[in-house]
């Protein structure tokens, strides 16, 4: 009786695996194809699970380590956050721009304004009555406040750019540790 217990168990525990997909652990090469999809087996010292290889566009389940997926779950988690760190330093770029933008076509206006009336106080007499007197400040003061728009506006551009070049090396430097998160996949998955 205690054989055919024995016998009836086997058939029962190889049935099982069958039908559950439990996969023997000998049988698992690191990379090479398994079944069913979450099945976990130990290679070496190493933990495995058959999954679709994140280093690689296939979806064939392999045997996948855990150094791998630890890398992927890393990478993208590192994407989400480079995503939302890229919009932003994209929108710096753009504000910063438009504000130079805005600056520049100031700067052309305050400069228009100190050439016309520069040019138009030369039209006043060597010796102007106190009304020409009168007049000839206002214009001097307009000149004076318009070239300080244009010294103000130019240090202002300096600014947006040195705003824009700091954005602009933010944004590369999150995606190129983007990129070297993405390489360690594949360091990670060989």
């Amino acid at each position: 009786m205690s054989k055919r217990v024995s016998a009836i168990s086997i058939a029962l525990l190889v049935l099982a695996g069958s039908v559950f997909g439990v996969s023997s652990a000998s049988a698992a090469t690191p990379y090479k194809a398994c079944k069913p999809a979450k099945a976990k087996a130990t290679i070496g010292k190493i933990s495995y699970t058959c999954a679709p290889n994140p280093a690689t566009t296939s979806k064939k389940l392999v045997w996948v380590s855990k150094p791998c997926i630890d890398a992927n779950k890393s990478y993208l988690n590192a994407k989400t956050l480079s995503d939302s760190v890229v919009t932003s330093f994209d929108s710096r770029i753009s504000g910063a721009t438009r504000l130079k933008t805005t600056a520049e076509r100031l700067i052309t206006s305050a400069q228009k304004n100190v050439d016309t009336w520069s040019k138009n106080m030369l039209t006043y007499p060597k010796n102007p009555t106190e009304v020409q007197k009168k007049q000839i400040a206002t214009v001097q003061a307009g000149i004076d406040l318009n070239k300080q728009r244009v010294i103000d506006g130019t240090a202002n551009i300096v600014e947006l750019d040195a705003q824009i070049k700091e954005a602009t090396d933010g944004k590369a430097k999150a995606v190129s540790d983007l990129a070297t998160a993405k390489a360690s996949i594949t360091t990670a998955c060989k």
